[in-house]
């Protein structure tokens, strides 16, 4: 049961409203047994100075004992219960009880209040003066009625009391299933969505509230799963298709090895097929494991001291095995040294990946042009070349993983479509980025930059 969190706001709820109710009550009754009590005295010292003054009259005429009697006959104090004391000589009293409640109290200069609670009655002594003599009025009266008041307001306040917090109890109940309703139904819709459905959103009725703005949180975590799994497939299937190229030829080429007796040399040429085809495949898997490695946050760079333009130098003199023999013209310009902090590794294959697609790209008689410069704080690596260049709608997809403009063209000449991927995976490590500027026909400029210190 506390396990809902409809039960739990309701028994906070409870708690909070049943606190504040039970303070509140608590105030309102003392304070009212306050009023009543004070409402009491007061209207018993009113009595007292009225017994007082009409007593007064009586004693300007001389008629001091007479006068007594007749005030507390004429004021109808018998039922409260009145003495009138002349210093300590009792004049007049309507019974034996207020004469010894006032003897108990003794005279005071000023009026007093008693309560005797053997009689449970309550005694106001109000001292006057009257043709210079000194006189005690007393009135004795009964709490009963008082008390009755004061009870009666408590059995309200009690009886009412839990009626009050059951009604609260039932309201706060609805008010948090109401409340919680939304999101009741974020959840009923969130457990509907699956990796089948990731296209699918949450809907609330005010995307403004607290609920709309955990929805719209929610809804852009869905959109970058649905995209990440959307990647995820279009990898494993574009993975799935340059692997099996390879391993169709390789297939192929031992089916045909093992169907009837060959040469030594027809061997060793289709070994070499085989073999070709294998380190294809291992480039295929070596770049996915660095991607995959990426992905997952866990790339280590093994960083060492480096000279930008050694490693770029080195590169272009392996590039040569490349451009060549396809007739194209490969030219770098020779730098200063540029000291560098990073994978020497990484680098040479984002240098190696940029000018084997340059090279491969261009037509034979094309030429290739290789530039680093650096200022005070950034490398600038520049490759560009004259060859076929990259469509104006695929140029923001080239980094891509397997991204081919021309698939089949790319497939001929040996791609896998990670190159360029490996290449920003490379720049990105070292805290750099890498842009590139196309016109069809016209050729391609690739530009890493890499920020000195790193």
């Amino acid at each position: 049961m506390f396990n809902s969190i409809r039960v739990r706001l309701t028994l906070w709820y409870l708690l909070v409203f049943g606190s504040l109710l039970v303070g509140f009550s608590s105030y309102i009754e003392s304070s009212l047994a306050r009023d009543l009590r004070e409402q009491f005295d007061t209207s018993l010292l009113r009595t007292s100075r009225t017994t007082a003054n009409y007593f007064s009259e009586f004693v300007e005429r001389k008629n001091v004992a007479g006068g007594a009697r007749e005030t507390i006959l004429e004021m109808k104090l018998e039922k409260l219960g009145a003495a009138i004391f002349q210093g300590n000589e009792l004049l007049a009293t309507s019974g034996e009880e207020v004469n010894r409640a006032m003897r108990s109290a003794g005279s005071r200069p000023a009026p007093m209040f008693t309560t005797d609670p053997n009689l449970h009655k309550r005694l106001v002594v109000f001292p006057f003066q009257a043709e210079g003599g000194k006189y005690t009025v007393g009135i004795l009266a009964p709490l009963n009625e008082l008390e009755g008041q004061i009870g009666r307001m408590r059995n309200i306040i009690l009886f009412g009391l839990p009626a009050a917090i059951l009604f609260a109890a039932a309201g706060g109940f609805l008010l948090v299933r109401k409340s919680l309703e939304p999101l009741v139904t974020i959840s009923e819709q969130a457990e509907r969505i699956s990796a089948k459905n990731l296209h699918e959103r949450l809907t609330v009725a005010n995307p403004n509230d607290e609920l709309g703005r955990l929805a719209a949180i929610f809804n852009a975590l869905l959109a970058r799963l649905d995209a990440s799994f959307r990647v995820m497939r279009e990898f494993i299937a574009d993975a799935s298709h340059e692997l099996r190229t390879p391993l169709a030829i390789m297939q192929g080429e031992s089916d045909v090895a093992l169907s009837r007796d060959k040469t030594i040399e027809d061997y060793k040429q289709t070994l070499h097929i085989v073999r070709g085809q294998t380190k294809r495949m291992a480039r295929i898997v070596s770049d996915m494991l660095s991607l995959a490695r990426a992905d997952a946050g866990v790339q280590h760079l093994r960083v060492e001291e480096l000279y930008l333009n050694d490693l770029v130098e080195e590169c272009c003199q392996a590039a040569q095995a490349l451009a060549h023999p396809k007739g194209v013209q490969l030219a770098w310009e020779a730098s200063d040294d540029i000291s560098f902090r990073g994978d020497e590794e990484l680098l040479k294959r984002m240098a190696v990946n940029l000018l084997d697609n340059a090279i491969h790209y261009t037509q034979p008689g094309g030429m290739v042009n290789v530039k680093l410069t650096s200022d005070q704080s950034l490398a600038l690596l520049i490759i560009s070349d004259t060859g076929i260049g990259i469509p104006e709608e695929c140029v923001g997809r080239v980094f891509d993983r397997f991204y081919r403009v021309d698939k089949s063209r790319a497939r001929a000449a040996g791609g896998s479509g990670l190159g360029l991927a490996i290449v920003r995976l490379a720049a990105e490590s070292h805290h750099g980025s890498v842009d590139v500027v196309s016109q069809p026909g016209r050729g391609s400029t690739f530009t890493v930059s890499l920020p000195l210190q790193t």
